[in-house]
């Protein structure tokens, strides 16, 4: 079974759901990689446009989550979220020092508090034009100064305004979609230094995120929202120069931030020693590294999943998938250098576990596994139900609660049309003498039994895994290899009970049949009675479908006639089935109405042999309707979404045999026969091309 479209009709790609904010130095909106994109820009804390007289930090951040695809360098990827709204909040960012590492003061974070509150709370109350809020917050930048140097009652006391913007409270407290934001875990592995305790042998082990990456270790209402990012080196290994998790592998994760292909804006080599008024801007495609690349690279892969689960996960829901999903085999398990992993941005957009169809109304109740759903179509269904069907999404719910959405007409697959199996079974089932006068002429369209009353009156004869007489392709060739007790009355009345249960193969049935035809007469009457256990017509469910149970009632006439040679028979048999549906997504079958109908002229010829033309329509239902609850998707906060289907079942077609056969009984007592069928509309099906069948076999007992 195959995916759906999981973009969703309309949708574009790359992220196109998401919202994702930047809080960096601002950006070159001309530059190749981000033309054509979605971008709002807002100057913020007297920041200014970029120029070129310097690198562009944020610029190269940008590309990373949205760039396109670069002219010039066709064989490398783009930014992870290309199709992604991008909004950029420019502010004054220092640049890297190659000064010691020096830890920011509890003052000098004090000072800032006011500012970065008011910063923070623009941003996060910021609304695109549609009024959509930012679901993801990139911050590529910090103070210096490891998380595990700073104790929670310090944060709070010195930084404890932004804190509490950063909590995002209100959102909380009103069930709304917090942003999260998405932490670069920071550079200071390797730098030097003079003192402290994570200063060894003259340099930094950053064996924990810096401070703001670090908040959500001791700030608790951080937790969910807030994560911190590690970078990987080219080798797959932590980078050099990263950050560890630490304290914060909870909420930390790592990525790619090594070599990392990003736009470039800035001054050109040989302008650097100048001064910065003096200096051009060039746009080129580079490589950086560092934490800011990596950052953005779980920014946009977030951005990916809220589009490919189309907006119907909380974004908290999303981190904590990323977390789960993320790569912690082998060397990656170390939690304390890679946190939960690395990102796996296929496994976060893969399904988890067991894929489940709800039958209830809460994603996690009631279910059925995706792999065991299906709809086993019985030939007089035709392609009524599946063309109900296909082209609809289903919605099923891995273990973790995502959406995942797939073609719900591959789970009732149309049957082979032509049933070349059934075709064969029928050309090579036992005959009597099909030239014999009371020799069932209804049969659908092969030769049928002897019927029981033309032997005696008042007899009894049992069958097992037989076919009850003239069965053809009326209602009674839905018991085929049924165990069958049948008894002759007087006067052409015959009674035939039959059943499955208990047999393996055939779907369960039982019932009865009457026939009615006086002895010498041509003209006989047919009535009967059909349960099945676990199907109807021959329909069969499994999984979400529940299970499918009938009754069905049918009568049928009867004739023959001897016209200048030949034999003239003729049948017809109409239905009603009462249809039932238990414990899975259908809400209601109404009755369904159903015909078979064949003709015949069958002519002796020399030596024993016969000759027949024949005209027949299998088993078809001719109305009934049925009504399924099908999940479509879900709430942020749990709830099924469901849509009610209505699928007319009579099929498009009319499925008519036109059969010539040839039939001789040999001295040595076999039987020889040649056939050809031609089918119009196979499977009732009105598309289907025509089917030519061509027939031969040789039959005896032993």
């Amino acid at each position: 079974t195959r995916l759906a479209d999981k973009e969703g009709s309309g949708v574009q790609p790359g992220g196109e759901a998401a919202v994702i904010g930047m809080l960096d130095t601002g950006i070159d909106q001309t530059h190749e990689l981000l033309t054509g994109k979605t971008i709002t820009e807002v100057l913020l804390d007297g920041a200014k446009d970029e120029t070129g007289e310097r690198f562009s930090h944020g610029t190269a951040v940008a590309s990373v989550i949205t760039g396109a695809r670069p002219s010039n360098f066709a064989d490398r990827a783009h930014g992870v979220a290309w199709g992604a709204k991008l909004a950029v909040f420019a502010i004054p960012l220092g640049t890297a020092s190659d000064a010691p590492y020096n830890p920011a003061s509890l003052t000098g974070l004090r000072s800032r508090d006011a500012g970065d509150a008011a910063v923070s709370r623009y941003v996060l109350d910021w609304r695109t034009s549609d009024g959509e809020p930012i679901d993801f917050l990139n911050l590529s930048f910090g103070y210096t100064g490891l998380i595990d140097n700073y104790s929670a009652t310090q944060l709070e006391y010195n930084y404890g305004t932004t804190i509490d913007v950063l909590k995002q409270s209100d959102r909380a407290s009103n069930n709304f979609d917090k942003t999260i934001l998405v932490w670069a875990a920071g550079n200071a592995h390797g730098r030097d230094c003079t003192g402290g305790s994570y200063c060894v042998n003259g340099k930094v082990v950053a064996s924990s995120p810096e401070i703001l990456p670090g908040l959500v270790v001791r700030i608790g209402d951080l937790q969910g929202h807030s994560i911190a990012v590690a970078a990987l080196g080219r080798d797959g290994t932590i980078a050099d120069f990263s950050n560890r998790c630490g304290s914060a592998a909870n909420w930390c994760i790592t990525a790619p931030g090594e070599e990392v292909r990003v736009a470039y804006f800035g001054p050109h080599p040989n302008d650097r020693k100048k001064p910065e008024d003096e200096r051009r801007g060039i746009r080129r495609v580079g490589t950086g590294g560092g934490t800011s690349y990596a950052a953005p690279m779980v920014t946009g892969g977030l951005a990916v999943m809220k589009h490919l689960f189309r907006d119907q996960l909380f974004n908290t829901a999303l981190v904590e998938r990323l977390f789960t999903t993320a790569d912690r085999s082998g060397r990656y398990a170390d939690t304390s250098i890679y946190g939960q992993g690395v990102m796996d941005l296929g496994a976060a957009t893969a399904p988890v576990g067991t894929t489940q169809v709800a039958l209830d109304g809460r994603v996690g109740g009631t279910a059925r596994p995706l792999q065991e759903t299906r709809l086993d179509l019985g030939g007089a269904l035709g392609d009524g139900f599946a063309r109900a069907l296909g082209g609809r999404e289903i919605a099923a719910f891995d273990t973790l609660g995502a959406p995942f959405w797939f073609d719900f007409g591959d789970f009732a697959p149309v049957p082979d049309a032509l049933q070349m199996t059934e075709r064969l079974h029928d050309f090579m089932a036992p005959a009597p003498d099909p030239l014999a006068l009371g020799a069932r002429p209804f049969a659908f369209p092969h030769w049928s039994e002897p019927d029981i009353a033309e032997r005696g009156a008042n007899r009894l004869e049992f069958g097992f895994l037989a076919t009850p007489a003239g069965a053809g392709g009326g209602h009674l060739g839905l018991a085929e290899g049924a165990m069958t007790l049948s008894l002759a009355g007087r006067d052409g009345l015959t009674f035939t009970a039959f059943s499955t249960l208990g047999i393996d193969g055939p779907d369960p049935a039982l019932g009865g049949a009457l026939w009615w035809r006086p002895t010498g007469a041509n003209l006989g009457l047919r009535a009967g009675w059909l349960a099945e256990r676990e199907a109807v017509l021959g329909t069969s469910a499994e999984g979400a479908f529940g299970r499918l149970t009938a009754h069905a009632a049918f009568a049928g006439l009867e004739k023959e006639a001897e016209v200048g040679g030949w034999r003239i028979a003729g049948g017809t048999e109409l239905g009603v089935v009462s249809p039932r549906p238990h414990a899975g997504l259908f809400t209601d079958l109404s009755p369904l109405t159903t015909s078979a109908f064949a003709l015949s002229a069958t002519r002796p010829l020399d030596d024993g042999a016969a000759f027949r033309l024949s005209v027949s329509q299998p088993l078809r239902v001719e109305a009934g309707r049925a009504t399924l609850s099908i999940p479509v998707g879900r709430t942020k906060g749990g709830d099924v979404l469901r849509r009610a289907v209505t699928a007319d079942l009579a099929p498009t077609g009319r499925q008519i045999d036109v059969e010539a056969r040839w039939h001789r009984r040999t001295a040595s007592g076999g039987d020889l026969r040649l056939g050809a069928v031609w089918t119009r509309q196979p499977g009732h099906r009105a598309d289907a091309d025509p089917g030519l069948a061509l027939l031969a076999g040789w039959r005896r007992a032993f």
